[in-house]
């Protein structure tokens, strides 16, 4: 599956935007503050550690625009990251519970599954067998905000 599909963070001239201006594209001002352990964050996919230097900015994740391109909450490094390139499903989001929604090319949902730990990636696989799905969204079971999207490579 790593070479089948994409898995995306924030992308850093998002990112980039957000820092140079000091505010979101919604326009909430973009403070730091000092993490605990376990933030999800969107821009290098993993989660943080204790006394990292993050940010909680509202972000819309979907390029693909219609109704269902909703904006919402995400943890990122208030300074710059590496990011994520990695060619499997992130490591810290695997065993975790979360919710699959799959869209079409317009942005139209077309299902939603619950992925127990583990099973993410089997149920992308199964998801992107359908030719219409063109991106996926993975996002928590309990806040439903979004952890990253995937796409075919």
């Amino acid at each position: 599956m790593s070479s089948e599909l994409e898995f995306l963070p924030v992308p850093a001239t998002d990112l980039d935007r957000i820092r140079c201006n000091g505010h979101d594209d919604h326009g909430n001002q973009l403070v730091g503050f000092d993490s605990g352990a376990g933030a999800p964050l969107r821009c290098c996919l993993r989660m943080s550690t204790e006394g990292e230097r993050i940010a909680l900015v509202a972000y819309r994740p979907s390029p693909l625009g219609g109704p269902y391109a909703e904006v919402g909450p995400v943890f990122v490094h208030f300074s710059e990251c590496s990011g994520y390139d990695g060619p499997d499903f992130p490591a810290d989001f695997r065993e975790r519970r979360a919710v699959l929604r799959p869209y079409d090319a317009t942005g139209r949902m077309l299902d939603g599954v619950l992925a127990e730990p583990g099973t993410a990636p089997g149920e992308l696989k199964r998801l992107f067998d359908d030719p219409a799905v063109e991106l996926v969204h993975v996002r928590n079971v309990i806040a439903g905000c979004w952890n990253f999207s995937v796409r075919r490579a």
